[in-house]
């Protein structure tokens, strides 16, 4: 009984201490900070987490020059359970107002005004049918939407008609000059540019190729990301991307990761284009497929990832009405859950 109780408490502080590293990193990430210039860390806890010190996180991911400073919390009654925050303190060029907070999984009901209101994240690589698959879930449970590969096509497309390389530093002064829009018409999101609808103009295999290079573009991440926390904020959304799940929205009720092998992904990219009467050839998408993910899961800025609640769904054998099917059921649990 004692062996296993002491085994239950080591499991119990390693979960602490993992979740806790990976806020800090989360937070570090999203504000462009490095070890040095965090001058101190202040972590406070509620009541019933006494299975770790978090300042053991810190330490072991590098921080052993900044202050760490562990306090716990009054007891509330209805307060959050289970719940770590941590302050951290930097030098940044960033105004405060700009710093972006980190919420991991159930510590999102803290700040409700952040969250989606019952929101789908549905992450993974090119390819893989998550478009499809969202659109569906989202019009069988009555949500809305919401493309995020469109805006980051749309972002690419106004750059390229500009001349503007996503390797220059032309990107943020053309993003000055950009007003992007997303519209619903009829059910269905339609994409503005300075007014103009570019809908249509948005799957070409050229603008797809560059939207994964603009999209690792910090300054066009967060102005991005920015629009797609707002339309979350005030709908009940079906969302997908690469890092929704991850950075976007990190308090959704469900997170899915729907992937499938680089090869079935590109039998059915070569389809899509054919069908639209495009001469492509087979070995050149898979490489361009292979080559995006590559840049998609090693990119600086919120990489293509699996988020730690996600639930994996392996498309590559499932038809287009079954992967739908499976989101709307597994978020119909939550439903019961919640």
């Amino acid at each position: 009984m004692r062996t296993r109780r002491h085994d239950r408490r080591r499991e119990r502080k390693q979960a602490i201490l993992s979740a806790t590293e990976e806020m800090l990193r989360e937070i570090m990430a999203n504000n462009g900070l490095d070890l040095p210039d965090v001058i101190s860390v202040q972590f406070s806890a509620t009541r019933d987490l006494t299975a770790a010190y978090p300042a053991e996180a810190a330490r072991a991911m590098g921080l052993t020059e900044a202050g760490l400073c562990c306090y716990q919390e009054m007891n509330v009654p209805g307060s959050t359970p289970m719940c770590i925050r941590a302050l951290v303190n930097a030098e940044s060029e960033k105004p405060q107002n700009e710093m972006r907070h980190a919420y991991l999984r159930g510590a999102a009901l803290l700040r409700p005004d952040l969250r989606a209101k019952r929101g789908i994240t549905i992450d993974g690589p090119g390819g893989s049918g998550k478009s499809t698959a969202a659109r569906r879930a989202a019009a069988m449970l009555g949500f809305i939407y919401v493309d995020t590969g469109a805006m980051y096509r749309a972002a690419a497309l106004y750059c390229t008609e500009r001349g503007v390389s996503p390797e220059d530093d032309g990107v943020v002064k053309a993003l000055l000059d950009m007003d992007m829009e997303l519209k619903y018409i009829n059910g269905a999101q339609r994409t503005f540019l300075n007014g103009a609808d570019v809908t249509e103009r948005l799957r070409a295999q050229d603008i797809a190729e560059a939207s994964s290079k603009i999209a690792a573009v910090a300054c066009v991440r967060e102005k991005l990301v920015a629009m797609q926390r707002r339309i979350a904020e005030k709908n009940d959304v079906v969302m997908d991307g690469r890092d929704i799940g991850t950075h976007v929205l990190p308090g959704a009720r469900l997170k899915i990761y729907l992937d499938a092998r680089a090869e079935i992904r590109a039998k059915r990219r070569v389809n899509e284009l054919q069908q639209k009467g495009e001469d492509v050839d087979y070995d050149d998408v898979l490489a361009e497929i292979k080559k995006r993910d590559e840049r998609d899961m090693n990119r600086a800025h919120s990489p293509l990832a699996m988020a730690a609640d996600a639930v994996y769904i392996d498309a590559g054998d499932m038809n287009a009405e079954a992967v739908p099917d499976k989101i709307v059921e597994l978020y119909r649990k939550t439903e019961i859950q919640n």
